[in-house]
């Protein structure tokens, strides 16, 4: 086997790899901005919890408590 086609094969297998990688990346961030961030259990495993954690001021509980009235008509 010459040295330009143990570069080649070498190229070849981390090109691959990479693609793979990537294409892995990608699905991952479309599936969690789609699906995953919505559930409240695989934020908390991924640490993204802390801004829900946060104590509120007096102004902003009493607007959650008022938004989270609905009517029933």
């Amino acid at each position: 086997m010459s040295l330009q086609t143990a570069l080649t094969f070498i190229f070849t297998i981390l090109t691959s790899v990479s693609i793979v990688a990537a294409i892995i990346l990608l699905g991952w961030f479309l599936i969690w901005k789609a699906f995953l961030s919505k559930f409240r259990l695989v934020r908390e495993l991924l640490g993204q919890e802390e801004l829900e954690d946060q104590p509120l001021h007096v102004g902003e509980q009493n607007q959650n408590v008022r938004a989270r009235k609905a009517r029933r008509d």
